[in-house]
């Protein structure tokens, strides 16, 4: 009889064990009183923030038993009164977390596949990241103590980094296929323009099925579709002739881009208050009088409404080359024929009007126009 009813309690166990589903998520605080209300975070369909569970810190510890997640999709932990969250991938295997208050960008999650190569990725592009900071820093000394070759070598290491960086992408996208850190990866490729859109649809249609119905797999469908319609739209590009137009200027004349044209030429679509344009004309300004003399010249096509808005930003930020506009905001018909939708946006042109660079901006501009009209290039 006794083992009978040993057998029976041992299958109850064996069959409550098989019944038990979801992820556990256990965690060492430091830094946060007893008391202190923890919620779990997830994002929906509609990318709205939903509360799913919470639990009570006692012990600097807390503890959640979570259900099996839909589908791998990030979540994430914030406190009480706290400022800040704790990021993490949902995924049917036990998560540790060691999490401090004072710093939780420094937390540690440990839990499963998915995790793994999550925290992998972040900290590479976050200490890819810190890398371009510090070369931008070094390239912005170089550039104003006019040690041109080294400037030059900064740049040139910055654009090994951003290689290296899409070299990382592309390799995790190709090889974790059934990874939501996949599409996490392939999203940032497009979002960067790293890739074209055209690339990025060949690599999407490669990932599992699975991904494809998750919150950051319709996310980035919608963004591909997007920018494949931008790339149909598009008229110009490397490789093809810009196109001729012809502008107002600010005092009432009309001049066109042939008129405008050096040995090299800077179309420049810009509007006073486009503020990542003001931000970069400091850098435009001094690309041009570093290089005008040697043939570099810029001519603005810019995206505003007011003329008085025009004019005196073309003042205020010294830009001394020639500029045109109809003063029709995203309706400018020289924007639309060069296919653009947002900017600063740029095209550089060689003295025949074909088109050999475009959309660069900071360091990566002035190698450009350097290795067009440096002193190596003559």
């Amino acid at each position: 009889m006794k083992r009978i009813i040993l057998l029976a309690t041992t299958i109850m166990l064996v069959a409550c064990t098989k019944d038990k589903k979801g992820y556990s998520i256990t965690a060492e605080t430091n830094g946060f009183e007893d008391g202190t209300v923890v919620y779990v975070n997830s994002i929906n369909q509609s990318n709205r923030p939903t509360i799913i569970d919470s639990a009570v810190i006692q012990k600097q510890q807390f503890e959640l038993i979570l259900p099996v997640p839909e589908s791998n999709d990030f979540n994430y932990i914030t406190f009480k009164d706290n400022p800040g969250n704790v990021l993490f991938l949902a995924e049917n295997h036990p998560i540790k977390m060691t999490i401090f208050k004072d710093s939780l960008r420094s937390s540690i999650v440990k839990g499963g596949n998915e995790n793994e190569l999550f925290f992998k990725y972040l900290n590479m592009v976050n200490n890819l990241g810190k890398e371009k900071i510090e070369l931008n820093t070094q390239y912005q000394i170089a550039s104003k103590l006019k040690e041109v070759e080294k400037a030059q070598k900064i740049a040139a290491k910055r654009q090994e980094i951003d290689q290296k960086e899409k070299e990382f992408r592309v390799e995790l996208t190709n090889n974790h296929k059934t990874s939501i850190v996949a599409v996490m990866a392939l999203t940032d490729l497009l979002n960067l323009k790293a890739i074209p859109a055209k690339e990025a649809k060949e690599k999407y249609a490669s990932l599992a099925d699975t991904l494809k119905t998750t919150r950051l797999g319709k996310n980035l469908d919608r963004l591909i579709n997007n920018a494949m319609a931008i790339a149909m739209q598009k008229r110009i590009d490397i490789g093809s002739e810009a196109e001729d137009f012809s502008a107002p200027t600010p005092n009432g004349n009309v001049l066109s881009l042939k008129q405008s044209m050096g040995k090299i030429t800077i179309i420049d679509f810009w509007a006073s208050w486009c503020k990542p344009c003001r931000m970069e004309n400091p850098n435009v300004v001094r690309v041009y009088n570093k290089y005008h003399d040697k043939g570099l010249n810029i001519i603005g096509v810019s995206l505003d409404k007011k003329q008085e808005a025009w004019t005196k930003a073309i003042a205020d930020d010294q830009l001394e080359w020639n500029h045109v506009s109809n003063l029709q905001f995203w309706q400018e018909p020289i924007a639309k024929a060069y296919g653009v939708r947002s900017i600063p946006a740029t095209f550089i042109i060689d003295e025949n009007g074909n088109v050999i660079a475009k959309n660069l901006r900071g360091p990566a501009l002035e190698q450009k126009i350097s290795e067009l009209l440096g002193e190596k290039a003559l």
